[in-house]
């Protein structure tokens, strides 16, 4: 979902949305489902079992590429060294 989605589920415009989430829970609407997502790929790749090819199409990601973009800039490790750390943890 968008931004914009969600204020039109709740007869709000896109700016009058944006608005109030802020009031009311101190970040952008944008901001905070930006975190959201990184949150669920963080958790898919660390806790899920699926290739990272998988993951990267459910997760709505037009390339693998883009994927692992996202990843780096986020978490600052591409998917594979995410899910291998979260390995390596596991085994210590």
């Amino acid at each position: 979902n968008t931004v914009g989605e969600f204020a039109n589920a709740l007869n709000y415009s896109y700016s009058g949305f944006s608005k109030k989430f802020k009031q009311l829970f101190g970040v952008s609407a944008y901001h905070w489902m930006k975190e959201q997502k990184a949150r669920q790929i963080y958790t898919e790749i660390v806790t899920g079992e699926s290739p990272l090819k998988e993951v990267s199409y459910n997760l709505g990601f037009s390339s693998i590429s883009n994927f692992y973009k996202f990843c780096k800039s986020n978490f600052g490790k591409t998917p594979g060294e995410l899910r291998l750390g979260s390995f390596n943890n596991f085994l210590d």
